[in-house]
């Protein structure tokens, strides 16, 4: 310790010199100076720290170390100066991982700041993109901010972020037997279905399917087609199925024991390249069965069934080989939830409701009993599909029935694709309770009054993608259609002047308009007959049903005139100053009847037409049921007092099954002044 004092006291031998003139101790005197040494170095280091020049930019990104493909990810990009000189005209690049789907579209994302960043200033960024890639896949996103400090051109250094693909949310299976059976005289059939399920919540666009197989099966046809060696599906929506089949056979003397491979990959194209999201292989070994089966369903190869319908299957069995076979048993096990098992008829077979199996025995079918070579026998059922069943998950999509045949060691599965089920519903109300809209007027209707009522449409698909979905009905005379309100598509009212069902004036031509005065005393003219025939309906208290139409304007259709002015008195009355009905017919009434005629002529009725395009499958299910709701506004007339009057007729709904190929229709009933009630006189004009 001396020592090290000694060595300090050498060092600043002209600082302590200071000291002794005022007499302060040599420890003192140390410390003193050590801290003044110390102090300056402080001093300068300030000095450089904040009077010097000096850049320094800091970028970081945050986002998720772990993602799923499909999923949309936030990066965030926080840009801080912690330097002390301004950064001018400063700019972000943002680097999207190669496998992205960003936001806007490109890879390279370029921010331009709206002002310098000064010194101790922050900037946050947001950047979002959907990512793809394989499982256990790392996706790299980097960010550089370039800028002007002191004039110079600088760029920061790159930042990487790398985010690992945890989980690919689709399953990809081939869906073939383990055996594959061979007929050695004859070409074998052979269909090979490959199925993929999203398990995403966003839509995937742009996907590609890539199946191999083995060279020695010849693909005949597949649905849906591909194009070149290859699927293209333009849209996967979320939480959906898909299928590829593929029919085809293998060649005569084919191979026995022989492993075939197969493979299915599926791609999303993104950024001019291919990216694999999903792989499957399996194995299946040729053998020679001692079977071959043949199947109709209501006495067709190729039937695609309905919700709802009553199914005939017939099952052929034949013996392929040399020798004759005995006491046999075949079953059959019905698989999936579209079948109504409890409207099993099956007079030869036993059904066995747990394991939804029919078995039979030699004791009903002769041939089960002892089959000779190239011998053929039948089996026969019955069963209805449910007529509203709700698929459990997405796997129930793209619908199915199938039923796997079994006879003793060879077994077979058969598969018909089953049409969607959709269904339509049409509702009315005055008091509207989705509250689409307000409705006013008196209820029940009354004559000359308008009142407004709501008809909503809802519409569910259950199983399959449908496209050219069209619902259409008609607006009786009267009934005007107002406005509407609807989720997806766009309606349409057409008019057509000649469809008409039922005229307000039949024996008045279409063109026909009042153009002269008309007064009493007139005989036999035609415009006096036009006139009567308009004034029996609309003021029939005093032109009666009962008084003939005759071209004569005597003192009946005076009065009636009268009426008809004091009716409309706003149009015809008031804006004359007069209180009482002339019973001449003047340019205000010959203009309130040519009106009447083209209101009540040769509009006739109107079509509403609601064009919905493509709906997926699932809606009403996974998804909110599609709804589309309208005003109409209903005037009655004295000749509908007393009666329940149509406010719109039957729906009606067609679609094209995409899965099937079928064309869907259902019809929902028409709706009146009623509007479903059952109390007597509820809906009668009044």
């Amino acid at each position: 310790m001396d020592e090290n004092i000694e060595n300090i006291k050498e060092k600043f031998q002209g600082v302590f010199s200071i000291f002794k003139g005022v007499e302060v101790s040599e420890k003192i005197a140390i410390l003193t100076t050590v801290l003044a040494f110390a102090f300056f170095i402080a001093v300068i280091f300030l000095i450089v720290s904040l009077v010097l020049p000096k850049t320094q930019v800091n970028v970081q990104i945050l986002g998720p170390e772990e993602a799923i493909a499909g999923e949309e990810i936030t990066y965030t990009v926080v840009i801080k100066n912690r330097g002390n000189v301004v950064l001018e005209n400063p700019e972000l690049t943002f680097q999207y991982p190669s496998s992205s789907l960003p936001e806007k579209e490109s890879l390279l994302e370029t921010v331009r700041f709206e002002s310098s960043l000064y010194a101790g200033q922050e900037k946050t960024f947001e950047f979002k993109a959907q990512v793809f890639g394989q499982e256990n896949e790392n996706l790299e996103a980097k960010a550089w901010l370039n800028y002007y400090a002191k004039n110079k051109f600088e760029t920061s250094r790159t930042i990487n972020l790398t985010t690992n693909i945890s989980e690919v949310p689709i399953e990809l299976i081939i869906d073939i037997p383990k055996k594959i059976a061979i007929f050695p005289d004859t070409e074998s059939e052979f269909i090979l279905r490959t199925r993929f399920i999203s398990l995403i919540d966003k839509n995937i666009e742009n996907l590609k399917l890539l199946i191999t197989y083995p060279e020695e099966l010849n693909i005949k046809e597949s649905i849906p087609l591909k194009e070149e060696d290859y699927w293209r599906i333009e849209k996967m929506e979320g939480f959906a199925a898909r299928e590829v089949e593929m029919v085809g056979f293998f060649p005569e003397k084919q191979k026995i024991g022989e492993d075939m491979n197969f493979n299915a990959q599926l791609f999303v194209h993104v950024h001019g390249r291919d990216v694999l999201l999903k792989e499957y292989s399996t194995i299946s070994t040729t053998f020679n069965p001692n079977f071959k089966f043949t199947q109709l369903i209501n006495s067709q190869e190729n039937y695609f069934p309905a919700p709802g319908e009553t199914l005939h299957y017939e099952i052929y069995f034949k013996n392929i080989q040399n020798e004759p076979l005995s006491n046999l048993v075949l079953s059959t096990v019905l698989e999936g939830n579209l079948y109504s098992v409890e409207t099993i008829e099956t007079p030869t077979g036993s059904f066995h409701r747990g394991g939804r199996s029919i078995t039979w025995t030699g004791e009903k079918i002769p041939q089960l009993r002892y089959l000779t070579p190239g011998e053929e026998g039948k089996v026969e059922f019955c069963v209805q599909l449910k007529e509203d069943y709700k698929p459990q998950d997405i796997t129930e999509l793209n619908a199915s029935v199938r039923n796997r045949v079994i006879l003793g060691d060879f077994e077979q599965e058969f598969r018909s694709r089953a049409s969607s089920r959709i269904k339509l519903s049409q509702e009315g109300y005055f008091r509207d309770p989705y509250r689409f809209f307000e409705n006013q007027g008196p209820n029940p209707p009354e004559v000359n009054e308008t009142t407004h009522y709501t008809i909503v449409w809802k519409l569910e698909n259950y199983y399959n993608s449908i496209k050219d979905v069209q619902i259409k009905a008609t607006l009786p005379q009267n009934v005007v259609f107002r406005s509407v309100k609807s989720t997806k598509g766009e309606m349409q009212v057409i008019t057509d002047p000649f469809k008409a069902e039922s005229p307000y004036y039949p024996i008045i031509p279409r063109d026909f308009r009042f153009e002269r005065p008309l007064f009493r005393e007139l005989r036999n003219d035609i415009e006096v007959r036009y006139l009567q025939t308009i004034l029996k309906k609309e003021v029939p208290h005093v032109y009666r049903e009962s008084v003939p139409i005759t071209g004569y304007f005597g003192p009946i259709t005076f009065e009636s005139v009268k009426a008809f002015q004091e009716k409309y008195r706003r149009d015809i009355l008031n804006p004359q100053g007069i209180q009482m009905g002339t019973g001449y017919v003047d340019e205000l009434t010959r203009t309130k009847l040519n009106r009447l005629l083209m209101e009540g002529l040769p509009l006739g009725s109107s079509e509403v037409v609601w064009q919905i395009g493509n709906v997926g499958p699932g809606i009403g299910v996974f998804e909110e049921e599609l709804v589309a709701a309208f005003q109409i506004a209903f005037t009655p007339q004295m000749a509908d007092k007393g009666k329940v009057m149509t406010l719109i007729s039957e729906a009606t709904i067609s679609a094209k099954d995409e899965w099937t190929g079928a064309t869907l229709f259902s019809a929902e009933s028409s709706i009146d002044t009623a509007l479903g009630s059952t109390r007597t006189g509820a809906g009668e004009v009044r």
